[in-house]
Formats: structure tokens, C-alpha cells, sequence
């Protein structure tokens, strides 16, 4: 078995190289790794290579020179979240050697005293700022790598509209390195620019206040708060989950925000103006309204208005056949299409669909207590059937 040419260091942020790495690492013929260490560890001239933009065309440069003495520097771990695992897709183990330094993980624990056991450990470096809403839960504990010294406002925003305002935050920056600083704050206060180099640890709480009817600005058009719970698992069954809805006849909004505030983006469709007042006051009090948008007047009029949904939601109109055969069309392949149908004319409309297009029909019937004559019964609600159907 011939020695490995690749030699992958991780690296403090200081320079302080990986424990045990050969100091000869940095005497190899071509030594890659972003500009920032090359500095700091004082590569030669000659021997730098700076990662280029984009990435891939870094690792074509250093498989072209595969056999000759080749050194990666990395920061913390490299084989956690960090350019060694990328390069073992490309290169045999057998080729490799690692020597990690600290991670930025067990950084930020040791900065916080956070047990490392204990914590969700995420990378967020090439996802959106909402990617953070699928770790998030009541209790939890958070440490998320980031792209950028922009990216822990934007994370922080988007837990603000998902009701994690009060979520404590700490931006962990050049953990290692003698900057090393720690900012605390909440996430509906973050704003600004951080170090480039941070780690975001989230510390959940108590999570978001439910999202009820009571809560909500409303003339009665709104979806209930069960039937709503069903219809979100409904359009979370999709294989994009969260990603652009349409909520048709959105009445109060409530199943848009419920939607962004699971890490999602909507338009919402209305045109009765009190409706209208209605999802504002809504959108401003969840602050969900910047991942909102809002188109008044006839829905079918106001699509070519609309970004391209990847799930429809009609709540409202189910029964208009030329407003249905409008919103499907727009949507694409794989999109998911959830209506609920309370009149005769929509349930109608609904079977027949159902019976064109195929899908699943899901009827809810549920009943609340009352008081009749003094005593508790349960009094049943307008049942609702609802159709979910993927596109192909």
C-alpha cells in the first residue's frame, strides 16, 4: 500500500495547527485552503492555493495533481461538515489522512457550557436561513454552523416569524483564536452583521404560542384550529415540504401563517376587503408578514402575479371548476393540491375531481362541547371533506 498524498490539517483560527499534524504538511507541493489560513499559517507563496470560486473547480485543481504531496488546511474538524468529507467522494480513504483540530461544535459547547451530548449539531452553510425551523422544538438546544457573517439575522428572523422571538441566541465568532467573542441577544432582536466566522446556538424555550381562532383577526371565515392542524399534515406530506404555497380564498390567512411559520413562504389570495384588512392584522401580529404576499381582487386574474407555487391550497372558491383548472395548471409536477369543501356545490365539485384526477378523500367531522338544558354535549361542527392530490 503506497502513503497517502493528501494531507488534510484542521486548523484553529489562530493558525494553531491540528495535534500531531507533521509540520512538513506545510512543505507540500501545493497547500489549499481558504485565504484566511494561508495567511495566518504563513504559507509559502509557491505552495498557496487559495479554494477559488466555485468550490468544484478547487477540488478539479487538486485531483489533477493526485500522487504529488498535496496539504488541505481546514478549519476545526474536517471531517465534520467540513472539506474532508466532501474530498472522500472524490478520493479513496486510502489516499487520505486527517489530523481534526477542535471542531467549531465542541468550541461553542466549551464557550457555553452546553453538554455536546445534548445539543442538535447543524450545518447551515449551504441551506436557507429557514432550514433552522426543521431542528427547532420546545427545550432544545441548538449549535448551527453558518455561511456567513449575515447569515445569524437572517436565521434569527426566520425564527421569529416561526413564534421563536423569545428563543435565547448566542453568536459564537473566531472561536479559538485570541478575537474570540461571544454576543447574546434573542432572535427577535438580532439584527446586523456578525464575524464571517460564527457559530449560532439557539436556545429554543418554551417555543411559539399555538397559533388559535381566538388569536386571530376574523369574521368567521377562518380555518379552525383542528381542521387546520389536518391540513397542514396534510400539505407537509409532499415531497417538498415547505416550500412556496398558494392559499386560495384565504379568508383570515390562517393556514398561510401556520405554513410560514413552519419555514415556508405563501401568497395568499382575496378579495373581500374586510378578509383583506383581516390577513394583515394577522400577518403583522405573527410577524409572518415578510414571507407573505398578498393579491386582492379575483384570484384567476391574479395568478400570473404569483410566483410558482410547489402546493395549492384552496380553501375558498372550491367550488369555482374554471378557478380550479387555472390553479392546476400552474402547479408543477410533484406539487401537492389540498382543498377543503363545506357546501354541497364544493363537495360536489371535490368528488368529481377526485373521480377525474385521482388523490385521497379525507372526511373530518368533529364535535365540541356545549350546554343544552345545563348539561355537556357535544354539538357537531359542519363537516369538512377534503381532497389531496399530487400532480404527476
Amino acid at each position: 500500500m503506497t502513503d497517502p498524498w493528501l494531507t488534510v490539517v484542521g486548523c484553529l483560527p489562530g493558525g494553531a495547527l491540528a495535534p500531531g499534524a507533521p509540520a512538513e504538511a506545510l512543505h507540500a507541493a501545493a497547500v489549499f485552503g481558504p485565504a484566511r489560513l494561508l495567511d495566518v499559517v504563513a504559507v509559502t507563496p509557491e505552495r498557496r492555493r487559495p479554494w477559488p470560486s466555485p468550490f468544484a473547480d478547487g477540488i478539479a485543481a487538486l485531483l489533477s495533481l493526485r500522487g504529488t504531496p498535496v496539504t488541505v488546511l481546514a478549519s476545526g474538524d474536517p471531517l465534520n461538515h467540513g472539506v474532508a468529507a466532501t474530498l472522500l467522494r472524490h478520493v479513496a480513504a486510502e489516499e487520505m489522512r486527517v489530523f481534526p483540530a477542535p471542531s467549531a461544535f465542541s468550541l461553542a459547547a466549551a464557550a457555553l457550557l452546553w453538554p455536546l451530548a445534548e445539543v442538535a449539531q447543524v450545518s447551515l452553510h449551504t441551506a436557507p436561513p429557514e432550514a433552522i425551523l426543521g431542528h427547532v422544538a420546545p427545550g432544545r438546544r441548538i449549535l448551527a454552523l453558518t455561511r456567513d457573517g449575515k447569515a445569524p439575522a437572517l436565521i434569527a428572523a426566520a425564527l421569529t416569524r416561526a413564534g421563536y422571538g423569545d428563543a435565547a441566541l448566542a453568536v459564537c465568532a473566531d472561536l479559538g483564536g485570541p478575537g474570540a467573542s461571544v454576543y447574546r441577544t434573542r432572535a427577535g432582536e438580532l439584527t446586523g452583521e456578525m464575524p464571517a466566522l460564527n457559530v449560532l446556538a439557539v436556545e429554543c424555550g418554551a417555543g411559539p404560542s399555538p397559533l388559535t381562532v381566538d388569536a386571530l383577526t376574523h369574521d368567521g371565515c377562518v380555518t379552525r384550529d383542528e381542521v387546520r392542524t389536518l391540513t397542514l399534515a396534510a400539505l407537509a406530506a409532499a415531497p417538498v415540504a415547505f416550500g412556496h404555497l398558494w392559499d386560495v380564498g384565504s379568508g383570515s390567512g390562517s393556514v398561510a401563517i401556520d405554513w410560514i411559520r413552519r419555514g415556508g413562504t405563501a401568497t395568499l389570495f382575496e378579495r373581500h376587503p374586510g378578509r383583506l384588512a383581516a390577513i394583515a392584522a394577522n400577518l403583522a401580529a405573527t410577524g409572518t408578514a415578510s414571507a407573505a404576499t398578498v393579491l386582492a381582487g379575483d384570484a384567476a386574474a391574479a395568478l400570473a402575479q404569483a410566483a410558482d407555487p410547489t402546493h395549492i391550497f384552496m380553501g375558498g372558491a372550491v367550488g369555482d371548476a374554471a378557478l380550479f383548472e387555472a390553479l392546476w395548471a400552474r402547479l408543477p409536477a410533484g406539487g401537492l393540491f389540498i382543498s377543503n369543501a363545506v357546501t354541497a356545490l364544493a363537495e360536489a365539485e371535490t368528488i368529481r375531481r377526485h373521480a377525474r384526477l385521482g388523490g385521497r378523500l379525507t372526511r373530518i367531522a368533529l364535535s365540541h362541547d356545549a350546554l343544552i338544558g345545563g348539561l355537556t354535549a357535544l354539538k357537531p361542527a359542519m363537516p369538512v371533506l377534503q381532497w389531496r392530490a399530487t400532480r404527476s
